[in-house]
């Protein structure tokens, strides 16, 4: 029953900080997606010890447990643009293969310059 309660509180927590950034983002017209500034929020909590990482480790342990289920509503509607895919799914594929590479690049030398600091 504790577990029950303790998992309860952690989505609460998560779900509670992902509708008050969709809130922030509505209220200040702000074009940045709501559950990012949420996540940021968490981030400044969990940063400053207001919510402690014990609190929402096992709720975020599911979620990201059965992180696969939530892509499935996005594969079914990319089959509706069949027609664009197959119009412009080598342009669309490249550059996510250019983005990919370029992500991989960045965090190799910022990785890399961290562990010179060290």
């Amino acid at each position: 029953m504790q577990l029950l309660i303790k998992w309860i509180i952690g989505l609460s927590l998560l779900f509670g900080l992902s509708a008050l950034g969709n809130w922030i983002v509505a209220t200040l017209a702000w074009s940045v997606p709501g559950n990012v500034i949420g996540m940021v929020l968490l981030l400044l909590l969990l940063m400053t010890k207001v919510i402690r990482v014990e609190w929402i480790e096992d709720s975020a342990g599911f979620l990201t447990k059965h992180l696969a289920f939530f892509f499935i509503p996005i594969a079914v509607g990319l089959m509706s643009y069949r027609d664009l895919l197959q119009a412009e799914g080598i342009p669309l594929f490249i550059a996510l293969l250019i983005s990919l590479l370029v992500g991989l690049i960045v965090t190799a030398v910022i990785s890399g310059r961290r562990g010179e600091t060290s």
